[in-house]
C-alpha cells in the first residue's frame, strides 16, 4: 500500500485559514481531532475544510518544492547543488530522499481531501447543503491539482503513447477502514485514466464553487472557485493536446470578466489578490513548514538564492521588458529571479497570462495548414505588450508563430512551475544546460522515479524503467 508518512489516517488537522478575516490567514492549525469533533457543528467543519488548504502548504509539495523541482529540470536556471541529484537527470537514483518526500507530500494532499469526503458524507446535514457541497467541491479541486503534478512527474506526458496507455500513478480515490490491509496495494493507473479522473473531479466541483469577487480578497485566490477550475481544466486539455477544449475553456475564463493583466508585471507576485490572480497557495513566513523551503528562500540572492537564473532565460528579454527590468535580479552579472524575495511569498499556481497564452497556443494549433492565426497573434503580443511595448511578436507561418508563443510562456511563467513540463508535453528534447546533458523527449531520465521504499512495499507498483 502507498505509505503516508505524517498522517493520522483516523483524524484531520485544520487551520483557521480564511476564516473571518487576514490576520486569521496566518494563524496555527488546530491540533488534530477525531472525526466526531471536527465534525460536530458547522463552524467545525468550515474550519476543517480549510485544513485541506493547509495539506497544500507542505513544503515538499506546492508549499514551493514541486513547483521548483520541474524549473530546476528545465533551462532557465542554472543547476543547484542543494537539491541532491534532481536537477541531474541521470544521476538520479529510486532512493531518493528528496524524490520520497515529494511524492509522499502529494499523497498526503490527496489524503485529506479523501478523508474530508469520507467524513462530510458521515456527517451529512451538519452544514449547510450549499457549504457542504462547497467544501466537496474543494476537495475534489485539490486533489484534481495534487494528482496534475504527480501525474507530470512521475510519468511520461500524454502523448507518449497515442491513447494514455501507458502507465502514470495509482489514483487514491478513498480513505480506507483497514488500511494495512494488502487490498490497499494499489497499482498505477494508465496516464489516461488519471487525467480522466482529473477533468471528472473538476466538472463535479464546478457548479458549487463560487465565483471570484471584483474586487479580489484572499478567498478569491487562496481557495477554489469556477475561475480557477476552468483555468485548470483548460491546462489539463492543452496537455493532452486536445487544442478545441483547452481553447473552451480558456474562453471561459476570458468570458467571466473576473480576471484582467495586472498593470504591473511586478504587483502580481506583491499583492498576490491581483486580478491577474486565479489560485495560489497561499502562505507566510509564520508557516513553519515552508520557510526552509519556500520560493523566496531558494530563488532570493538575499535569502539562500541557490537557485540563479541563466544568462541565457534573461536575454530572451528586451533590455526594455520590465520583466527584466523589475523581476530580473542582476550582481555584477550574476541573475537571480526576482518574482520571489520573501519566505512569505505565495506560490502562484495559475494567472490569467497563462490562461491567455494557452489560448493563443489553441488557436495557433488550430489554424488550418500551416497559416497563422490573427487572433493568436493579437493574444500573444496582448502579454507581450504589458511587459514590452516597444517590441511585437510576428509570424509568417504557423510553426513559426507556435514556436513563439511557446518562447513568451518561457518567458512569462518562468519560476511558476512549468519549466520541463513545457518541453515534455510538445514533444521537444530538453536542451544542454550547465551541467545538465540533453535529455531526449520520452528518455526514461525526464520522470521521476517511484521511491525504492514504496515499491518494496507495494509489489503492485511498477518502477519506471530506468531506475
Amino acid at each position: 500500500m502507498l505509505k503516508f508518512k505524517y498522517i493520522l489516517m483516523g483524524s484531520i488537522a485544520f487551520g483557521s485559514l480564511f476564516v473571518s478575516c487576514e490576520k486569521q490567514l496566518f494563524e496555527s492549525p488546530y491540533a488534530q481531532l477525531d472525526p466526531a469533533e471536527a465534525f460536530a457543528s458547522a463552524d467545525r467543519i468550515a474550519k476543517t475544510a480549510i485544513g485541506m488548504y493547509d495539506a497544500l502548504q507542505n513544503r515538499e509539495f506546492l508549499g514551493g518544492r514541486v513547483l521548483i523541482y520541474s524549473d530546476i529540470r528545465g533551462i532557465d536556471c542554472g543547476v543547484p547543488s542543494n537539491f541532491g541529484n534532481i536537477p541531474n537527470f541521470s544521476l538520479l537514483r529510486s532512493d531518493d530522499l528528496i524524490v520520497e518526500d515529494a511524492f509522499i507530500g502529494g499523497y498526503r494532499t490527496i489524503n485529506e481531501a479523501n478523508l474530508f469526503l469520507k467524513n462530510i458524507a458521515i456527517y451529512s446535514g451538519i452544514a449547510s447543503p450549499e457549504d457542504e457541497a462547497k467544501y466537496k467541491a474543494e476537495a475534489k479541486f485539490i486533489r484534481a491539482l495534487s494528482y496534475f503534478y504527480l501525474i507530470n512527474l512521475w510519468a511520461q506526458p500524454y502523448k507518449f503513447t497515442a491513447d494514455g496507455s501507458h502507465l502514470g500513478v495509482p489514483l487514491v480515490l478513498a480513505v480506507s477502514d483497514k488500511p494495512f490491509d494488502p487490498s490497499n496495494r494499489i497499482p498505477r493507473n494508465t496516464v489516461k485514466e488519471v487525467y480522466d479522473q482529473i477533468i471528472k473531479d473538476l466538472e463535479e466541483a464546478y457548479p458549487s464553487l463560487p465565483e471570484a469577487t471584483n474586487t479580489r480578497s484572499i478567498s478569491d485566490v487562496g481557495r477554489a472557485t469556477k475561475g480557477a477550475v476552468d483555468a485548470l481544466l483548460a491546462r489539463v486539455y492543452l496537455y493532452k493536446q486536445d487544442y478545441t477544449k483547452a481553447l473552451e475553456f480558456a474562453n471561459k475564463v476570458i468570458s467571466s470578466s473576473k480576471y484582467s493583466l495586472e498593470v504591473s508585471p511586478k504587483d502580481i507576485f506583491t499583492k498576490y489578490t491581483t486580478p491577474e490572480s486565479i489560485f495560489s497557495v497561499a502562505h507566510n513566513g509564520s508557516d513553519n513548514p515552508n520557510t526552509n523551503h519556500a520560493l523566496g528562500q531558494h530563488y532570493s540572492p538575499g535569502l539562500r538564492g541557490d537557485i540563479q537564473a541563466s544568462p541565457d532565460f534573461v536575454n530572451l528579454m528586451t533590455t526594455n521588458d520590465l520583466r527584466r527590468k523589475d523581476l530580473i535580479v542582476d550582481e555584477d552579472g550574476a541573475f537571480w529571479n526576482g518574482k520571489f524575495t520573501t519566505i512569505g511569498d505565495w506560490a502562484p499556481v495559475m494567472r490569467y497570462s497563462e490562461v491567455l497564452l494557452t489560448k493563443a497556443e489553441a488557436l495557433a494549433n488550430l489554424a488550418s495548414g500551416t497559416s497563422v492565426s490573427a487572433e493568436a497573434l493579437t493574444i500573444v503580443n496582448q502579454v507581450r505588450h504589458r511587459s514590452d511595448a516597444s517590441t511585437s511578436i510576428v509570424a509568417s507561418a504557423k510553426s513559426e508563430l507556435i514556436s513563439k508563443i511557446l518562447q513568451e510562456r518561457r518567458i512569462e511563467l518562468a519560476f511558476e512551475g512549468h519549466g520541463t513540463f513545457e518541453f515534455l508535453r510538445t514533444g521537444r528534447d530538453i536542451p544542454a544546460h550547465g551541467t545538465a546533458k540533453e535529455q531526449k523527449w520520452g528518455a526514461t531520465t525526464v520522470v521521476l522515479p517511484f521511491p525504492q521504499a514504496e515499491v518494496q512495499q507495494n509489489p503492485n507498483l511498477v518502477q519506471n524503467p530506468g531506475y
